[in-house]
């Protein structure tokens, strides 16, 4: 029997391992509304889905004992065509940036730039109240103000111009937008907020964690036809986050920050040599990944995956509608669903849900508790199942008194419920 110098037993060490995927709810993973990772599996519509999971995974593999550095050249080759490819989708001549850890390193990697091009040690930046997290953490990190514009009449799927360009002040050095918000899936008017930028010399980032991978291909497969611009093709946009281990489905954590040019990628290794990342070492393994599944799929690969996620998300909307106290919140542009009732606390329907193994989101706005899917290939077949437990658990609900869903607390930034 096999025994480690720490006198560990394999046999013990096999059965903790799986012990500790069961924990983790790896088994139930098509039950799993919400997640970050490798998502795809062979379906009808996607024949060569898990072909092209299993040959990233490989990649990724392959290259984990690397790093940017020393033995980075096939890594960096890697992400260059990345972001040459994705940059290209989004408008841009000559795109320039990065593979980040995620969306979080790709906002602040983006703010750290606009700081160092205003040549500013603080100031302020303006966003909407809809925008991530984690632009509020890193303005605590960076010294700066976070001017948060509220919504107009509490609809946190839309944003007022105006207001936007109201909240300018002389110290802002950035306004950020999202493309595909956390949880509206909504897209904010992101021509008229580079306008804005442009009349007052500011720069402009994309939050497009979400929607980055999945409103190219639906706006060029012609799903949908309507997707205001929001990429490089507007003028003022400076930078857009993607990530690539959400709807682009490749293995975390893999996030890009994309810039319009070279010359701000130069600003960015500027303020964060000698990458412009936030780390110094970044492993292999990830970018390699990454170009992957980038590679394999390409235009054709994303935009089927792309389609499939929608038509779950259709299904999900239509279904949720024909639900007696519940609603779609309005607004989404991508494979995201808010489901939230105006009448009934759908805390107890919350838990009795996660009791029947099912995995999604959940948020304090609209109160007291709402639900937020993200269908993805891996929840192929799926659909149908939860909205019959969905259905069932929303039974027993009780009313909710007076106002109490338009008295909502602030919006929780867990993922948890």
């Amino acid at each position: 029997m096999t025994t480690f110098p720490s006198g560990v037993d394999l046999d013990w060490f096999e059965a903790e391992l799986h012990r500790l995927e069961e924990v983790s709810r790896f088994p139930e993973m098509p039950r799993n509304l919400f997640d970050e990772g490798p998502h795809l599996i062979t379906t009808p519509e996607l024949p060569w889905g898990d072909a092209v999971r299993e040959e990233s995974v490989a990649a990724y593999l392959r290259f984990i004992h690397g790093e940017t550095w020393i033995t980075g050249g096939g890594a960096r080759e890697m992400e260059a065509e990345v972001v040459g490819w994705l940059g290209g989708l989004m408008g841009a001549e000559e795109p320039a940036g990065f593979i980040t850890s995620g969306g979080s390193e790709s906002n602040m990697c983006a703010i750290l730039t606009a700081k160092q091009r205003a040549g500013r040690r603080g100031g302020s930046v303006v966003f909407p109240d809809n925008g991530h997290y984690s632009l509020h953490k890193l303005c605590r990190m960076f010294d700066l103000d976070p001017i948060v514009v509220p919504a107009p009449g509490g609809r946190l799927d839309q944003v007022d111009p105006e207001a936007v360009e109201a909240a300018v002040r002389s110290d802002t050095i950035a306004i950020i937008a999202t493309a595909g918000t956390w949880a509206y899936g909504s897209v904010d008017p992101i021509a008229e907020m580079g306008a804005i930028a442009q009349r007052h010399g500011l720069y402009l980032h994309v939050d497009g964690a979400f929607g980055g991978f999945i409103l190219p291909f639906l706006e060029r497969s012609g799903y949908d036809t309507t997707i205001p611009a929001w990429d490089f093709r507007v003028p003022g946009v400076c930078s857009i986050s993607a990530d690539l281990h959400k709807n682009g489905m490749a293995p975390p954590p893999a996030g890009t920050l994309l810039f319009r040019d070279a010359s701000l990628l130069k600003a960015a290794k500027e303020i964060c040599p000698p990458n412009g990342t936030m780390s110094g070492t970044r492993g292999a393994g990830p970018i390699a990944g990454a170009w992957a599944m980038v590679k394999l799929l390409g235009e054709p690969g994303y935009t089927a995956v792309s389609l499939k996620s929608m038509a779950m998300r259709d299904e999900l909307a239509v279904g949720v509608a024909g639900i007696d106290g519940l609603d779609v919140h309005p607004g989404s542009r991508i494979n995201m669903t808010l489901i939230h009732s105006r009448t009934l606390d759908l805390r107890p329907a919350a838990e009795q849900l996660r009791r029947r193994g099912w995995m999604f989101a959940a948020r304090a706005v609209p109160g007291p508790v709402s639900l937020v899917v993200v269908p993805m290939p891996h929840n192929d077949g799926q659909t149908t199942d939860f909205l019959r437990d969905l259905r069932e658990c929303v039974e027993s609900a009780p009313r909710l008194e007076g106002t109490a869903a338009e008295k909502s607390p602030e919006p929780v930034s867990s993922y948890g419920f």
